[in-house]
């Protein structure tokens, strides 16, 4: 058994290895949650990015911490909120806020935080603005509405700021790093200006793994020129992987270099993230799975903000109140803000068996996220022809992974209610069963093959 990492990383334990399973491979795996020891306490790591103005209902149901505005065409775009870089940046005609109104308002009633991308959207173009200082002053008064309540905004305290989006990739920038990094120091100082408390971020790297001018040169820059950086952002999909570790092994290589560079402190935010986008099909329970070991591991990895991105609008809620299977993953994560105290557990590991365990601040409600996810055998062991931009696969094997036997020790004796809910290929979230159980031990067991998760809840009567 590998050690476990200190802190909130204690919550994941890593098993010796794992064997890719058939039908015969169907043994439990042992998993041991001891609520009456804590580990640190649950912090805020759900976050999507924003399709539209209808979101909200979801961000709601799931509770969904931080929103990305991401670089789709119309709200929150530069060009769609100042359309006519001839006119008047002092003039609060020229600029047509409402879209973005609307949509900040959605994410605002939904009870999460905004991440304001300040660029284009994609399709728009990557030629860089051509007045960097009028380009500056429209920043300025952007901030100054969200934040400053200027042309009849808002005090929204809108925190985070991010300076375009992947210059390091063509279709976004076709300017020079050296472009960029102009760009960077005149965003960055107006929105400093016009908020001091705003943190300010990018690059929004789509290839965080390639050293150069957008990585090492670009903080180096932002150092020797005694500019914010609040926060560093990235972007990784798990193309010819599908691992779900992948992005704490990429968050930790980042974090090691903006240590050494000075910038401790700087937050490490993946801002877009997903499985590999061949196999997005966002209503199988292997995405779901995917996305639940994901963030559980980035619980314990030095990711400090994140939002995933999907396909459109099948995460929001719809008409009946029902999401597809990825929306209730994030919507079973999310619910763990019912019991942010942290608990012991065992019995996962770093391969896709994640298990995630928390208490309730009164001692009466535990909740356990258990999520059983397999990489596919085709992406298992090394390429013949090795990507520089994506980190080598790893030589995975699976056992005792087609279900879980697991023992919960309560906080207290007395009766307790056990509910567990399911999500697999053919249950959306279902309650499979719910009982009453006497503790301060018990025993929880239940077939869970992969792709599934289980989600228990246990209430004290």
């Amino acid at each position: 058994m590998r050690s476990t990492p200190a802190g909130l990383a204690a919550v994941v334990l890593f098993a010796m290895g794992v064997r890719q399973a058939g039908a015969e491979d169907l043994a439990a795996r042992q998993i041991s949650i001891d609520a009456t020891v804590t580990v640190g306490a649950l912090r805020p790591l759900n976050g999507v990015q924003a399709e539209d103005a209808q979101g909200a209902a979801f961000y709601r149901a799931a509770h969904v911490d931080l929103v990305r505005i991401p670089d789709g065409v119309g709200a929150g775009d530069i060009d769609a909120i100042f359309p006519d870089m001839s006119a008047d940046v002092e003039n609060p005609k020229s600029y047509n806020f409402a879209p973005t109104d609307r949509l900040v308002g959605s994410i605002r009633s939904g009870g999460a935080e905004p991440l304001f991308r300040i660029g284009r959207s994609a399709g728009a173009g990557g030629e860089p603005p051509a007045d960097l200082d009028k380009w500056a002053q429209i920043v300025r008064h952007v901030v100054l509405h969200y934040n400053g309540a200027w042309d009849k905004g808002f005090r929204y305290g809108i925190r985070y700021w991010e300076i375009w989006n992947a210059p390091d990739a063509k279709q976004f920038w076709n300017g020079s790093a050296a472009d960029y990094y102009r760009l960077y120091e005149k965003t960055a100082r107006a929105i400093q200006a016009a908020d001091p408390a705003a943190l300010v971020g990018g690059p929004a790297l789509s290839k965080p793994l390639i050293a150069g001018d957008y990585r090492e040169k670009f903080i180096d820059f932002v150092r020797l020129n005694h500019l914010p950086l609040d926060f560093f952002s990235w972007h990784f999909y798990a193309v010819d992987s599908n691992d779900p570790y992948v992005f704490v092994t990429i968050a930790r290589q980042l974090r090691t270099i903006l240590d050494a560079h000075g910038f401790g402190s700087a937050k490490n935010v993946l801002d877009e993230w997903n499985a590999d986008p061949a196999d997005e099909d966002t209503r199988n329970a292997a995405q779901a799975a995917f996305a639940a070991s994901s963030l559980i591991y980035m619980l314990g990895g030095p990711v400090d903000a994140q939002t995933y991105r999907r396909a459109a609008a099948a995460v929001r809620l719809s008409s009946s109140g029902t999401v597809d299977a990825v929306g209730s993953a994030l919507g079973a994560f999310g619910s763990l803000k019912s019991t942010p105290l942290l608990i012991r557990s065992t019995g996962g590991d770093d391969s896709g068996f994640a298990v995630l365990a928390g208490r309730s601040k009164d001692n009466r409600l535990v909740q356990i996220l258990i999520s059983n996810y397999e990489v596919a055998s085709k992406y298992l062991g090394p390429r013949n022809n090795w990507d520089t931009t994506l980190p080598e696969r790893r030589a995975l094997q699976y056992f005792n992974n087609g279900g879980y036997d697991a023992t919960v020790t309560l906080p207290a004796p007395g009766k307790y209610q056990v509910k567990r809910y399911r999500i697999s290929d053919s249950n959306n979230f279902a309650l499979l069963d719910q009982r009453i159980e006497t503790g301060p031990s018990i025993r929880l067991q239940g077939a869970l093959p992969p792709p599934g998760i289980e989600f228990i809840v246990i209430g004290a009567k």
